[in-house]
């Protein structure tokens, strides 16, 4: 099987090193110009038409990215969802719950079980982690937010997740998350942006996310950007690895659970997932990488079944995909919360300051 993180990972390093074939990469430049132009056309009219958005009933924090994929998000997302319902908030996410089913807008109350492939595994995750929130799933985010402000407590605030291009629903705080390489990065289809970088004049929290060994680039990095955006708060927030939960009953420990399990990931960057278990002491009996939401079926591991006996190790976000599947005895399946935290804990208190005056 050919491995969709080597073809990701050498696609991303041809791009950034800018090692593509001269051809290829004027075409993918000129691509990336027109691509550009409608971004700029797009921003531009909600600067000026500000009808073009329309206000939430309760106070909007967006969770967001101007690369696709892979920066972080959701942890950040989870954690200020966390952060929220620990100063008695009530908590509704809002996201477009990609490749779900449907497109109708759905809304999922605190404590009820839904299936993944009706909201999304990115929401379904979330509710997971905060049992007590509530989900507005659907393309358009404002009418999700207008179906749950009369079910909401009255201090309540919705977290839009993946957020920042959705200028469709005003907001009361930006916040945006970076890959580390986003000084190198292009816009789509020369690079992996979905915007420039200017367009973080928009928001007013950039957080810098990536592995602690980086921790002096990353620092470099928020140096920086603080000198090209003077007013916008940053800091580096590390990935670093939870717990391991079982996949039938919750249960945490706090060490590798299996030896010689099957490796399975389907996210954005499974490059950092596997780094993890690496560091972790594992070696998996097989290692199998697909594309970011990747919806599993049997065939995937009809030529491993021999494996599936050792069990499956994997990550959070899969495993809500997995568990709907009769793979493996769910005993046998364990996955790996990813976690962030702040590089200085300064720069959390700060965060947090932020996040505590939109609420009040």
């Amino acid at each position: 099987m050919i491995s969709m993180d080597k073809i990701t990972g050498s696609l991303e390093k041809a791009i950034v090193e800018n090692r593509l074939p001269v051809p290829l990469a004027a075409v993918l430049r000129a691509a990336s110009a027109f691509y550009g132009a409608g971004v700029a056309f797009r921003n531009a009219l909600y600067d000026r038409i500000p009808a073009l958005s329309h206000a939430a009933p309760r106070p909007v924090i967006s969770i967001g990215g101007i690369r696709a994929g892979g920066t972080g998000k959701t942890p950040v997302a989870a954690m200020i969802g966390a952060h929220l319902a620990s100063k008695g908030i009530g908590v509704a996410y809002l996201s477009r719950g990609y490749r779900r089913k449907d497109s109708s807008c759905r809304i999922v109350a605190p404590g009820e079980s839904v299936p993944w492939s009706t909201i999304g595994d990115e929401p379904a995750l979330l509710h997971s982690r905060l049992p007590q929130s509530w989900l507005g799933i659907g393309p358009d985010r404002s009418q999700a937010a207008a179906r749950l402000a009369p079910l909401l407590p009255p201090r309540s605030a919705y977290v839009l997740d993946d957020g920042f291009q959705h200028r469709a629903l005003r907001r009361d705080l930006d916040i945006v998350c970076l890959h580390e390489s986003f000084s190198a990065d292009r816009l789509i289809p020369a690079g992996f942006c979905r915007e420039p970088l200017s367009a973080l004049a928009r928001a007013r929290i950039a957080l810098i996310i990536g592995p602690p060994e980086l921790a002096g680039a990353l620092m470099d990095r928020k140096r920086l950007l603080a000198a090209r955006f003077p007013k916008l708060f940053i800091a580096v927030m590390f990935q670093v690895p939870g717990s391991w939960v079982c996949a039938a009953d919750g249960r945490r420990i706090g060490v590798p659970p299996l030896q010689n399990p099957m490796l399975i990931c389907g996210i954005a960057r499974p490059g950092r997932f596997t780094d993890m278990i690496r560091k972790a002491g594992i070696i998996p009996s097989a290692t199998l990488i697909f594309g970011d939401h990747h919806p599993y079926a049997p065939d995937n591991f009809r030529d491993y079944r021999k494996l599936l006996p050792n069990g499956i190790i994997t990550t959070e976000k899969d495993a809500v995909r997995l568990r709907s599947m009769d793979v493996v005895q769910l005993e046998k399946m364990w996955y790996l919360t990813i976690d962030v935290r702040f590089a200085d804990p300064g720069d959390e208190i700060e965060c947090n300051s932020l996040i505590d005056r939109v609420i009040r």
